[in-house]
């Protein structure tokens, strides 16, 4: 279970409602992209297609390499106080190397008579759609925070008892036995399995009622985005992820000033010496 350690306490802020203590542990970003440097004034602005997600550039503890390409995402309005523990990031978001000159051109053709081939139809397939001022979020350009993913399976997994939307669909399955919760953002048609990077994990389901403690993620397949899009939890999750987001930032907040000040002391002791 991920927690934040800090000098006054040491709680999980994973569950709706008040949260509990959980051992004490320090996060550190386990991504390369999540570097800690010096930088300049960090800015942040929401997304115009995607309601509830932030920007965050200029990241003071971003390598001075990566300033001004690299753009944090969150679903907070406020970057995270540090990159050395930022469970609420969900990734950085850089744009293409060698970008499509343009847009891809598709043809239909129709096969006459006498074996003869005619066009009838062309159109664009225009790659996903971006912000003004970033790349768009796609697999070749959103490096995924694991720590955020971890975040994410902790919130399904301490609120899938209370989700209205989940237990109704265990109502409807009567047998005891494994479901998926899928990702949202594509759906699967009914009666078909979502595809593997769709699938957040799975969960068993006993007497029409699921059991929260069997819930086990998928670690191997998920991805938080795909050609489809950005990470899409069902039901009432996504509100419940984005409160967990609220608690954890105050946590690494806490967190980094405790850290600054450790810096400042070693310091302060080296140049003494």
């Amino acid at each position: 279970m991920l927690s934040l350690r800090t000098s006054s306490l040491a709680v999980s802020p994973f569950r709706s409602g008040p949260s509990f203590a959980t051992p004490r542990r320090l996060l550190s970003a386990s991504s390369s992209s999540l570097s800690s440097s010096t930088g300049g004034q960090p800015r942040s602005f929401p997304s115009k297609l995607h309601p509830g997600l932030y920007y965050h550039q200029n990241h003071p503890h971003l390598d001075p390499a990566h300033q001004g390409t690299t753009t944090l995402v969150s679903y907070l309005p406020t970057p995270p106080p540090s990159l050395k523990f930022s469970p609420t990031t969900i990734g950085t978001l850089r744009p293409l190397k060698n970008p499509s000159p343009g847009p891809s051109r598709v043809f239909s053709v129709e096969l006459g008579r006498g074996g003869d081939v005619a066009l009838t139809s062309e159109s664009a397939l225009d790659g996903p759609e971006a912000d003004e001022g970033v790349p768009p979020i796609s697999p070749r350009t959103l490096t995924e925070n694991p720590d955020f993913l971890r975040l994410v399976h902790e919130v399904i997994s301490m609120n899938l008892a209370d989700d209205a939307w989940l237990q109704t669909q265990a109502k409807s399955v009567h047998a005891d036995t494994h479901i998926h919760i899928s990702d949202q953002r594509q759906p699967a048609d009914a009666n078909r399995i979502a595809d593997p990077q769709d699938i957040l994990g799975s969960v068993l389901v006993q007497n029409s009622h699921l059991v929260p403690d069997s819930y086990e993620p998928n670690h191997v397949a998920y991805r938080l985005v795909t050609e489809a899009g950005l990470m899409r939890l069902p039901g009432g999750l996504g509100e419940r992820l984005r409160e967990a987001c609220e608690r954890v930032w105050e946590l690494e907040r806490e967190a980094a000033a405790e850290e600054a000040a450790a810096e400042e002391a070693a310091a302060a002791e080296q140049s003494q010496q």
